[in-house]
């Protein structure tokens, strides 16, 4: 989900200048809209600042529909978003590994000796040369 820096700000209990020193120093990404207004992933809030702090309201409000968001709502995303990585960053360490292995078989397949200069006779002239092919 994208979020404004107002809303990001909140999510986190930190400053807008916070934010936007993190961005500048390159310790937080973003994104940009169409209008050029700044964006931030919450995966990114998440990877940053850690979970979310619980909202300052002891109770939750219900909403108007009759659903009622849980307490440690942040808590459950944090949970499914470290779960969702964990379970991509496995099949890429193994691709990963099969290239290297790859990378390795063609480099012995590539791998030419030198030549050993002692058994081979410089040419004197451009004739001993034609004769030498």
């Amino acid at each position: 989900m994208r979020h404004t820096l107002d809303n990001a700000a909140s999510l986190v209990n930190r400053t807008r200048r916070s934010l936007y020193r993190a961005m500048t120093e390159g310790r937080l990404a973003y994104g940009l809209e169409a209008d050029g207004r700044r964006y931030i992933d919450t995966t990114e809030l998440l990877r940053v600042y850690g979970a979310f702090e619980p909202p300052s309201q002891a109770v939750t409000p219900p909403m108007s529909h009759g659903v009622t968001v849980p307490d440690d709502f942040a808590q459950v995303i944090a949970k499914a978003v470290a779960e969702a990585v964990a379970q991509a960053v496995e099949p890429l360490r193994l691709e990963i590994e099969k290239l290297r292995q790859e990378s390795a078989g063609q480099r012995l397949i590539e791998h030419k000796p030198a030549a050993n200069p002692t058994s081979q006779v410089k040419p004197q002239s451009f004739a001993d040369l034609l004769t030498g092919l």
